[in-house]
């Protein structure tokens, strides 16, 4: 038995007209008047009783439909439970926070899970389009509707220095001292955070010395280690080779801000979870 005849017959007599229940179902009146006749016939009984005003479920009809019902929605049951053990939700990060996302991916047990590598405006747009399910990145100034935020985490800013550098033997370090030394820029979403970290230079009325730009986070951290300057987009929750070192900073600057995103209309409730004890563990 084909259920669409069945779900048809719900129509109708939820519509009390086959004119009604076709317009509603969007298909033409005599094709629908057809396939109730062909369900009628596999049944071997009538389900409706026709007059000029509409139709009337007969007793055999209410009889079917009360058990038809049932079954349709056990059936649409079993079909949303297999999708969704059967499918993959999609998982962006953006660069710098592999470390985040293992903390989260290690509270997921059951989970069919692809991890993206993803910035996080990228990750707005995809999620909103519902090609993306959630994503870990950073604080961005606003959102669309649709998309939910969670705060996870607020990494200090420290900067990191090669342990031959001056700098790295101070208990903290000033801007203005930084301001000499170059700045090692990441080019990919981390940049967002770090532009940040500007704010504090100019709020002092200082000047950071701008050095080489890193395609990646982790080749920011490279470059560093090779001499090429200092970086402040890495968050310490990063490894880094031991020939590095994190210094705080003296003055008051923005953290740097983790957040988990996803889509409100998406069932990803493991996801969610996962994200709120990262976020409680800090």
């Amino acid at each position: 038995m084909d259920l669409r005849y069945v779900r048809y017959a719900m129509a109708i007599a939820r519509a009390g007209s086959l004119r009604r229940a076709a317009a509603a179902l969007h298909i033409a009146q005599p094709t629908l008047s057809e396939q109730l006749k062909a369900l009628e016939k596999e049944i071997g009984v009538e389900l409706f009783s026709r007059s000029s005003s509409g139709v009337q479920l007969t007793e055999a009809g209410e009889a079917f439909l009360a058990q038809a019902t049932v079954a349709v929605d056990a059936f649409e049951r079993a079909v949303a439970a297999a999708r969704s053990k059967g499918a993959t939700s999609r998982l962006g990060v953006a660069d710098g926070l592999a470390d985040v996302a293992a903390r989260l991916l290690s509270q997921l047990q059951n989970l069919r899970l692809r991890v993206v590598p993803m910035g996080t405006a990228e990750q707005i747009v995809s999620i909103v389009d519902g090609t993306l399910q959630a994503g870990l990145g950073y604080a961005p100034g606003s959102l669309p509707r649709g998309v939910a935020r969670m705060l996870i985490h607020r990494f200090p800013v420290r900067a990191l220095v090669h342990r031959d550098h001056p700098l790295a033997a101070s208990e903290a370090v000033s801007l203005a001292e930084l301001t000499t030394e170059p700045l090692v820029m990441p080019e990919s979403d981390a940049v967002a955070g770090a532009r940040r970290f500007l704010e504090g230079f100019v709020r002092h009325r200082l000047h950071p010395r701008l050095g080489p730009a890193a395609a990646t986070h982790d080749l920011a951290i490279t470059m560093v280690e090779r001499g090429a300057g200092y970086t402040l987009s890495v968050h310490e929750g990063t490894p880094v080779p031991e020939t590095l070192a994190f210094v705080p900073i003296k003055e008051d600057v923005p953290p740097l801000e983790v957040v988990f995103l996803w889509n409100r209309q998406a069932d990803v409730p493991e996801l969610v979870s996962a994200a709120r004890h990262v976020a409680r563990s800090g």
